[in-house]
C-alpha cells in the first residue's frame, strides 16, 4: 500500500476494528465505546478508525506511558 493512501486510511465497522486491533469483536466495541482506541470516531452511529493516528500513537516518545486498552 502506498504511504499516501495510508495517510488517509479509514476501517469502518467494530468488527473491521478489532482486526486491526487484535481483539475480538466484542471487546473492540467494547474499548471503541470506553474511548480507549486512539483515532477512533463514531460517525452517523457507525465506528470508523483513522489508522495513521492509532499507529502514530504508538510511536510518540509518550506513548511507553499511556494505556489504549487497561
Amino acid at each position: 500500500m502506498a504511504d499516501n493512501q495510508r495517510d488517509n486510511e479509514i476501517v469502518w465497522g467494530a468488527a473491521a476494528i478489532a482486526k486491526v486491533i487484535g481483539r475480538t469483536e466484542k471487546g473492540a466495541f467494547h474499548a471503541l465505546e470506553s474511548g480507549r482506541v486512539p483515532g477512533a470516531k463514531k460517525v452517523a452511529g457507525r465506528w470508523a478508525l483513522h489508522l495513521p493516528t492509532f499507529f502514530g500513537h504508538f510511536a510518540s516518545p509518550d506513548a511507553r506511558t499511556q494505556s489504549v486498552a487497561a
